[in-house]
């Protein structure tokens, strides 16, 4: 079994589970959570290091989450490390976040931008994207230098005019 289906089946499994106790959305940020904290290098190392018991593993692992995740999130957590297979935790909780996304109906969107841009744009793309699909948006930004021979221009003859006007 490749690693894709097995996290799709946990993620799936803690899906139904979720909804059918009621609890999608608490359910959805413990798995939020989890994401974040798997992006830190010392948590994946854990996760990875295969000297390490898995029981030893799922103490840590509990220590560090168990005050701030669901019950059934942790049991999740607790049976993936049991079956030695948290090198997919990143990816069970991605998966369960596209299954929130889809069954909330919730969009997914990238605005990237060479310059800052302030939050009342950010609020208006939101609701044109929101208003054009019919859904809820969940917009992310990202601001990237320009390094384009057009932008380095500018900026030139941004200084250039600058320092021309303070020499005068």
């Amino acid at each position: 079994m490749n690693e894709s289906q097995i996290s799709v089946r946990y993620a799936k499994a803690l899906f139904h589970l979720a909804e059918e106790n009621r609890v999608l959305d608490r359910i959805n940020q413990d798995m939020e959570l989890l994401s974040e904290t798997c992006r830190m290098e010392d948590f994946r190392y854990l996760l990875a290091l295969p000297s390490l018991q898995a029981s030893r593993k799922q103490i840590i692992v509990e220590s560090v989450l168990k005050a701030h995740v669901n019950e059934e999130s942790m049991s999740m957590i607790g049976l993936v490390i049991k079956n030695n297979r948290e090198v997919y935790l990143p990816a069970i909780a991605r998966n369960f976040g596209d299954l929130y996304r889809k069954a909330k109906n919730i969009r997914s969107a990238s605005f990237v931008t060479a310059a800052a841009v302030g939050n009342e744009v950010i609020e208006h793309i939101r609701k044109l994207v929101s208003d054009t699909y019919q859904s809820e948006v969940d917009l992310n930004t990202d601001l990237r230098y320009d390094a384009s021979v057009s932008g380095s221009l500018r900026k030139m003859k941004k200084q250039l005019l600058k320092s021309s006007t303070e020499n005068r």
